[in-house]
């Protein structure tokens, strides 16, 4: 291949990996949208009308998909899309504020078939992602667009689900929708860099969500109780997320869709770091979350939570190794006792992502997902990092209340 158009892969895949690596925390378009309830205006729900419904006994997920996503569009086209698809300003825990209420509630009523559409897709093993891809023009990926916005609107209706309706095995359900569909663009034959840094920005999604969630679970011996997670289905949980390949396994895959040559191109060298790099966030993203909710199933057998790693290590299969490790490092459990308002205690996970400057935790706000800054007011070029914490508990600072120093080190 000319060199020329390694170069312009090369491009194409760093503005991939960037799209990636925000997806998580911002899934947004530039329109901003109009909000009906605040209008008075009554929610009609964008039904199947119209729209030739999936063949009957196929087996091809993409169909559906392709249906879901169109409903979406035709929601956005009336003014209703969900809180991550917008371009709202909202914190990126509870409580999400009466303007994510108001949209995400309009959004969830209006959509009731899209998630139907998506929980069907989630029975099926196979995606033929060709049949919605065009091989030139400008609409070449426009699928994947579609994608980014099933995974906004099926991951806010899980919190939605959560935070609002208290339905947790719903939300859980809904969360194993969005994991499903990134597992389909990513291991279904043909996938190129691309469609393999669209599925991890939408796994990336997946557990921000989920950690959200799992920060304020109940886990109940009860397997009829809706709003509490059976401890059954937490422990297969916990197995599904850290029953994954590692990083390089995954981008080893991908690059073999792409053209020979591309791998030992020079041009490519940074493209292809950072997106092992993003490969090596999500994953570790998702063994954190594992941990966490392992955390809580300690915490409603033993009615206390996890003193040290030995004792989070009981409700796990395994303890994931941490990327940014020595190669034998786990990743980090630690329990700060009485850190949290009325002297509760306040469980963390962690990783040493990062840890240029040690091992240190932030303590003026929480965190579940992915952060780059040390919450200090200095310049982003003068601030420390100290690897990546994630809260296995929901809470949120006071109002008005400051704290300085703005990190701790790990004890």
């Amino acid at each position: 291949m000319e060199l020329g158009n390694l170069r312009i892969s090369a491009r194409i895949v760093a503005s991939a990996i960037a799209a990636a690596l925000g997806m998580a925390a911002e899934m947004a378009t530039t329109r901003s949208h109009a909000d009906p309830l605040a209008a008075g205006v009554a929610v009609v729900p964008i039904s199947l009308q119209g729209e030739e419904p999936a063949s009957v006994g196929s087996d091809d997920a993409a169909l559906v998909y392709g249906q879901a996503a169109r409903l979406l569009e035709r929601a956005d086209a009336a003014g209703i899309c969900s809180p991550a698809s917008s371009n709202l300003v909202y914190p990126s825990y509870p409580p999400y504020g009466d303007a994510w209420m108001k949209m995400e509630q309009a959004d969830y009523q209006a959509g009731a078939d899209v998630r139907k559409l998506v929980r069907q897709a989630s029975g099926m093993k196979h995606a033929a992602w060709a049949s919605l891809n065009p091989q030139n023009g400008g609409r070449r990926w426009q699928y994947l667009n579609g994608c980014r916005n099933i995974a906004n609107e099926i991951g806010d209706a899980a919190l939605y689900q959560s935070v609002v309706l208290h339905d947790e095995q719903g939300a859980f359900d809904s969360i194993g929708d969005v994991m499903h569909l990134g597992d389909l663009l990513q291991n279904e034959p043909g996938v190129v860099l691309v469609r393999f840094l669209v599925s991890e920005g939408i796994q990336a999604l997946a557990m921000s969500r989920l950690t959200v969630m799992i920060s304020n679970v109940t886990i109940s011996a009860d397997s009829t109780e809706t709003t509490a997670v059976p401890v059954p289905m937490a422990q297969a949980w916990i197995g599904r997320l850290l029953d994954h390949p590692d990083a390089q396994a995954q981008l080893d895959r991908a690059l073999k869709g792409e053209p020979g040559g591309v791998a030992a191109n020079p041009v490519m060298k940074p493209s292809l770091a950072r997106a092992l790099e993003t490969a090596r966030r999500v994953l570790c993203e998702r063994d954190l979350t594992a941990m966490s909710l392992a955390a809580h199933v300690f915490q409603f057998k033993h009615g206390r939570w996890p003193g040290s790693l030995d004792d989070l290590k009981t409700e796990m299969p395994r303890l994931p190794l941490d990327p940014w490790g020595d190669g034998k490092q786990t990743l980090g459990y630690v329990l700060i006792k009485g850190a949290l308002r009325g002297g509760a205690d306040r469980p963390l996970v962690y990783s040493r992502c990062g840890a240029n400057d040690g091992l240190f935790y932030r303590t003026d706000a929480p965190q579940y997902s992915y952060y780059n800054s040390d919450g200090s007011q200095v310049p982003q070029n003068m601030q420390k990092h100290g690897g990546q914490f994630r809260d296995v508990v929901r809470w949120a600072p006071v109002e008005g209340q400051t704290h300085q120093p703005t990190t701790m080190p790990v004890p």
